[in-house]
C-alpha cells in the first residue's frame, strides 16, 4: 500500500497511456477526435505527446484550439511518406538560424495572403516535383 505512494510509483502511473481509443476520458476523446481512427497504430511516447496536447487544450484560446484541430485534421490526412517529410523540415528547421526561421516566417506569411486557388497551384506543383535535398543526407535510423 505505501509502495502507491511512493514518487516512483506515482511517476510510474502518469506514464500509463491508454493503448485503446476507448480508454481515452471522454473530454481527451472530443479534444483528440481527429486521431481516433489511428489511434492503437501510434507509438506509445505519440500518444503520450497528443495527450500532453489535450492537457493543455483547455488553458489556450479559441484561435490555438481551432489551429490545433486544424492540424490533427491535416496531420491524419498525410500518407507515411509527407508525414516523414514533415518531421524532418521540422527537425530542419529546429537547426534553423533565428534569420533562417525569420525568412520561412515571412514566406509562410506571404504564402498565407494567396488565393486559394493559386495554394493548390503550387501544392498541385510542389507534389509533382522531386523533393528539395538542400539539408544533406539523411540520417540513419530516422
Amino acid at each position: 500500500m505505501l509502495a502507491a505512494l511512493t514518487p516512483a510509483a506515482a511517476a510510474a502511473t502518469t506514464l500509463v497511456t491508454p493503448s485503446k481509443w476507448s480508454d481515452l476520458p471522454a473530454d481527451k476523446q472530443r479534444i483528440l477526435a481527429p486521431l481516433s481512427a489511428e489511434w492503437g497504430q501510434l507509438e506509445s511516447w505519440r500518444k503520450k505527446k497528443w495527450l500532453e496536447i489535450a492537457d493543455r487544450y483547455p488553458r489556450m484560446t479559441p484561435l490555438e484550439q481551432q489551429r490545433v484541430q486544424q492540424r490533427m485534421r491535416e496531420w491524419v490526412r498525410l500518407t507515411p511518406e509527407e508525414r516523414k517529410a514533415a518531421r524532418e523540415k521540422y527537425r530542419n528547421l529546429q537547426n534553423a538560424t533565428s534569420e533562417q526561421r525569420d525568412a520561412v516566417r515571412q514566406l509562410w506569411s506571404e504564402y498565407e495572403t494567396l488565393p486559394d486557388e493559386e495554394k493548390q497551384r503550387l501544392r498541385d506543383s510542389a507534389a509533382k516535383s522531386p523533393p528539395n535535398r538542400t539539408s544533406g543526407p539523411a540520417k540513419s535510423g530516422q
